[in-house]
C-alpha cells in the first residue's frame, strides 16, 4: 500500500529511487557515449577543417600576397625615389634622361620609366576636350615626355631613351639607344603621328588634385614597346604613375614606372601544405591555387598551354578597352565554380573566406582573400581543394565512432525507457504545480504520491509553500507581486515619473462607525465592503497601492501600461458605488446603515518605483498628483457627491461616462486652480444630462460671470441637488458681501 506521506513517527520510509541518481546513472552513460564520439569528431574535424584547411590555406595567401607585394614593391620604391629627387629639384625636363637611366638601370624587372612634364596654369572647365574638367590646364609649348625603355631580351640590354616635346605644331619626337657601355647611338623614330601624351590617362587621372599624393595601379596590360611582336612573346607589365610635386607646391609631372609582371603566374606556384607524408606529395598536390578579379577572369595561368588576352568584365574578346586575362581551354572544374560563385565578389578582406561547392557531385572548399586592398584592383588569391582531402580521416572517425556509440546507446536506451515513463509522469506532476504556481495559483493538489521520492518530497515542498503563501496573500498585496512579475520588473530602490490616474476613497464618519461595532463585526464588515472595492478595481486592470484602514489607493498604467487608464479608473469608481449599493442591500450586511463612501480621481505625471530600506520594498506613488488625487476625494464631501475627478480625467473619459463640471478650486498646498467634475454617471448614447447638471452648469457659468441674482435662481429650481445647495450658499453670501474688483470665483480650501 503506498502512502501520501512519510509520517514523522515512521521507523520505515517508502524505498524510491531518487531522481539525482537515476538521473546521474543515464547522464554519466550518456555523457561517456558523447564523450567518446564529440572527441572523435572534434579531434578529426578541428585537426583537418580548421587547422590544415583554413590555417593552410590563410598561410598560403598571405604567402601568394607577400609576394605580390614584394613583386610591386620594386615600381613602389622607384617611385618613391623619383618623388624624393622631384622634391629637391634634381628631376627636372634637362635632368630627366641621366636620373630615369640610373634608376631603369638598377631594376632589372621594371621594363619602362617616363617622365612626362609640364607647368600647370590651371584646370580645364566644363566644355574643353580633349580633357575633362578638373584636368590640369598646362601651359602652351612647355610640355614634354621623356621615356626609357628596356629592349626585350631577344634583341639585346640597351635602353631606348625617346624624348617628345612640343613646339609651334605637332610633337617632336627624338630617339637614341644607350648601350651598356654608355653609347649613345640616335635613331630615326617612326614617321606614324605622335599624340599628345598629357591627355593619356595616365597623365590626367593622378595629376588631379584629388589624387595628390597618390600613387595609382594600373591593370595588367600589354607592353606598348611590344606592339610588333607576336602575341606570345609581347610582355605582360603593371604599371604605377603619379604626381610629383616640389615642396614649394609646384607641379613637375607625372612618373610612371611599368613593371614586367610575367612572373605573375610564378607567384601561385607554393606548396599549400608542406607537412604532407612523401606519399601523399608523390601523387601531387591537391589543391590549385589561383589569381583571379571580381569579375570571374584568371588572371594567373592554371595550365602552361593558357593563352593571353584582352577581355572585357564579362569576359569577352575587348582589344580597346579589356584588361590582359589568361583564356584557358581546360580551367579545371573546381576553379571554374569557385569563379563563378557570389563568394568571389563578396571578398573584401585579406583574411581568407572558406566556402563549400559542389562540383560535379564532390564536395570542394574554396579560399577567396582580397590582395593588397584597393592597390590591384580588386585582384583575389583563390584556392581550391576536394573537401575529402580533408575530411576522409573525419569520415572513418566518424563511422567508428558511431558503431561504438550505437553498441552503448541501445542497452542504456531499453533500460531506461521502462523508468522513463514513470519520471515523465512525475516530472509532469511537478512541473504542473510550478506552473501553477509561478501563476500565483495557490490551492491545495490532490494528486497522488509520486513513484520517485525526489519528486515526492518536491511536490511536499510546494505544498508547503502554497500554505505559507495562502497565509502571507492575506497580509501581501500579491495583486501588486503579480503585475510585477508579468511585466518583469526586477524590484529595486528607484522611482521613474510616468502618467498614471489615481483612485483614493474614504468612508465618511467611519470612526463614529467602527466605535459603535464589535471589533469581530468591525473586521468583518471592513473585508467585505474592501472585497466589493477590491473586485472592482482589479477588474477594470488597476493595481491596490495600499489599504489605508477604511480607504483605498489604486493605480492605473503602472507598473505596466493601460490604454485609456483614465476611462478604467472611472468605471472602477462606478461598479464600485453600484457594488456597496448592492452589499448594504443584502442579508451579509444585517440590515447596518450603509456605509457612504467618497472617491477622488485625477490624472497625472507622478513619482513611481520602489520606495523605502533597501530590505523592504513598498511600491506606490509620490508626486502633486497624488496629493490632488486625495485632495479631490476630500471634497466630495463639501460637495455631497460621491465621485469628484479632475479635469484631466474627465476629458479621458468623456466618451463613457456623464459629468458635472463642479467648481474651480484651489486645494491646500496649491496655488495653481483646478477645475474639478463629479462623475453623474454612464453616458448612455442619445439621452441627454440630467436636468439638475445642466441647470448647476449653467448656474456656475453664471457664478463666474458675477450674474449671482441669475445663478441663485437657476439652482433654486433644485433644492435637493447638493452641489446646488452648496452653490446658492456661495451665491447669497456675495450678494450681501458683494466681492471686490479681483474676485475671480475659485473656491479656496486651506484644509485638506
Amino acid at each position: 500500500m503506498r502512502t501520501s506521506h512519510v509520517d514523522q513517527g515512521s521507523l520505515v520510509a517508502p524505498l524510491r529511487l531518487t531522481l539525482a541518481r537515476f538521473l546521474s546513472l543515464v547522464f554519466a552513460v550518456l555523457v561517456f557515449v558523447l564523450a567518446v564520439v564529440l572527441s572523435l569528431l572534434d579531434a578529426a574535424s578541428r585537426r583537418t577543417i580548421l587547422v590544415a584547411s583554413e590555417q593552410l590555406m590563410r598561410q598560403a595567401s598571405r604567402r601568394v600576397t607577400e609576394r605580390l607585394a614584394e613583386h610591386l614593391g620594386e615600381a613602389e620604391r622607384l617611385v618613391a625615389a623619383l618623388e624624393a629627387e622631384a622634391a629637391l629639384g634634381l628631376l627636372t625636363a634637362e635632368t630627366a634622361e641621366p636620373v630615369l637611366v640610373g634608376a631603369l638601370g638598377g631594376h632589372p624587372q621594371v621594363a619602362d620609366i617616363t617622365f612626362t612634364y609640364g607647368r600647370a596654369t590651371g584646370t580645364y572647365e566644363h566644355g574643353d576636350p580633349p580633357h575633362d574638367a578638373g584636368d590640369l590646364r598646362l601651359a602652351p609649348a612647355e610640355s614634354g615626355q621623356i621615356s626609357v625603355t628596356r629592349a626585350t631580351a631577344a634583341e639585346s640590354d640597351d635602353l631606348l631613351v625617346r624624348r617628345l616635346t612640343v613646339g609651334a605644331g605637332p610633337w617632336r619626337t627624338e630617339e637614341h639607344w644607350i648601350a651598356p657601355d654608355g653609347t649613345r647611338t640616335p635613331t630615326e623614330p617612326a614617321d606614324a603621328e605622335t599624340t599628345d601624351p598629357t591627355i593619356h590617362p595616365s597623365f590626367t587621372t593622378p595629376s588631379r588634385p584629388e589624387f595628390r599624393g597618390r600613387a595609382l595601379w594600373s591593370d595588367l596590360a600589354f607592353f606598348e614597346a611590344d606592339g610588333g611582336l607576336p602575341e606570345a612573346e609581347r610582355r605582360r607589365v603593371v604599371s604605377i604613375q603619379k604626381a610629383l610635386w616640389t615642396r614649394g607646391g609646384t607641379f613637375l609631372g607625372v612618373a610612371r614606372v611599368t613593371l614586367n609582371s610575367d612572373r605573375v603566374d610564378d607567384l601561385t606556384h607554393i606548396a599549400v601544405d608542406d607537412r604532407r607524408p612523401a606519399a601523399a606529395e608523390a601523387a601531387g598536390d591537391e589543391h590549385i591555387v589561383f589569381l583571379c578579379d571580381r569579375f570571374g577572369r584568371l588572371i594567373s595561368r592554371v595550365s602552361p598551354s593558357d593563352r593571353l588576352d584582352l577581355l572585357d568584365r564579362d569576359g569577352g574578346p575587348d582589344p580597346d578597352f579589356g584588361d590582359v586575362r589568361v583564356v584557358s581551354a581546360a580551367v579545371p572544374a573546381s576553379v571554374a565554380a569557385a569563379l563563378a560563385a557570389p563568394a568571389l565578389r563578396d571578398a573584401t578582406s585579406d583574411e581568407p573566406m572558406v566556402t563549400r561547392l559542389d562540383v560535379g557531385g564532390v564536395s570542394h572548399l574554396v579560399s577567396v582573400a582580397a590582395l593588397l586592398g584597393d592597390r590591384m584592383h580588386g585582384w583575389l588569391v583563390g584556392i581550391a581543394v576536394p573537401e575529402s582531402r580533408y575530411l576522409g580521416a573525419l569520415d572513418a572517425s566518424r563511422r567508428r565512432a558511431f558503431g561504438f556509440a550505437l553498441a552503448l546507446v541501445l542497452p542504456v536506451a531499453a533500460t531506461s525507457s521502462i523508468m522513463l515513463r514513470a519520471m515523465r509522469r512525475d516530472i509532469r506532476r511537478l512541473i504542473g504545480q510550478a506552473t501553477r504556481l509561478r501563476h500565483f495559483d495557490f490551492a491545495a493538489s490532490n494528486d497522488g504520491p509520486a513513484s520517485f521520492r525526489d519528486v515526492h518530497e518536491a511536490t511536499r515542498s510546494i505544498e508547503q509553500a502554497k500554505t505559507a503563501l495562502r497565509a502571507l496573500a492575506k497580509y501581501v498585496p500579491l495583486d501588486l507581486v503579480r503585475e510585477l512579475y508579468d511585466a518583469h520588473h526586477e524590484p529595486t530602490l528607484g522611482a521613474r515619473v510616468q502618467d498614471v490616474t489615481v483612485l483614493f476613497s474614504d468612508v465618511a464618519g467611519f470612526t463614529t462607525v467602527a466605535e459603535a461595532l464589535d471589533p469581530d463585526v468591525l473586521a468583518t464588515s471592513l473585508g467585505a465592503y474592501l472585497e466589493v472595492l477590491t473586485h472592482a478595481i482589479h477588474a477594470s486592470d488597476g493595481i491596490i497601492d495600499k489599504y489605508t484602514g477604511d480607504g483605498v489607493m489604486a493605480l492605473w498604467n503602472a507598473p505596466r501600461p493601460i490604454a485609456c487608464h483614465p476611462r478604467r479608473a472611472c468605471e472602477a469608481a462606478v461598479a464600485s458605488v453600484e457594488g456597496l449599493r448592492a452589499l448594504f442591500a443584502s442579508d451579509a450586511w444585517r440590515g447596518r446603515a450603509p456605509w457612504p463612501t467618497r472617491f477622488g480621481i485625477h490624472r497625472g505625471r507622478v513619482h513611481i518605483g520602489h520606495f523605502g530600506a533597501p530590505d523592504r520594498f513598498s511600491f506606490t506613488a509620490m508626486g502633486d498628483g497624488v496629493n490632488l488625487a486625495s485632495r479631490l476625494e476630500g471634497l466630495a464631501k463639501e460637495y455631497g457627491v460621491a465621485i469628484v475627478v479632475s479635469a484631466a480625467v474627465a476629458q479621458g473619459a468623456a466618451d463613457a461616462f456623464c459629468f458635472r463640471r463642479l467648481d474651480v478650486v484651489a486645494v491646500k498646498g496649491k496655488q495653481q486652480p483646478v477645475e474639478i467634475y463629479e462623475l453623474v454617471g454612464r453616458r448612455i448614447p442619445g439621452k441627454p444630462p440630467p436636468a439638475h447638471v445642466t441647470a448647476y452648469e449653467a448656474a456656475l457659468d453664471a457664478y463666474f460671470a458675477r450674474r449671482l441674482d441669475e445663478a441663485a435662481a437657476l439652482l433654486r429650481a433644485h433644492p435637493d441637488d447638493a452641489p446646488s445647495r452648496h452653490l446658492a450658499a456661495r451665491c447669497r453670501d456675495l450678494l450681501v458681501h458683494a466681492p471686490g474688483a479681483e474676485w475671480t470665483g475659485v473656491k479656496v480650501f486651506t484644509t485638506k
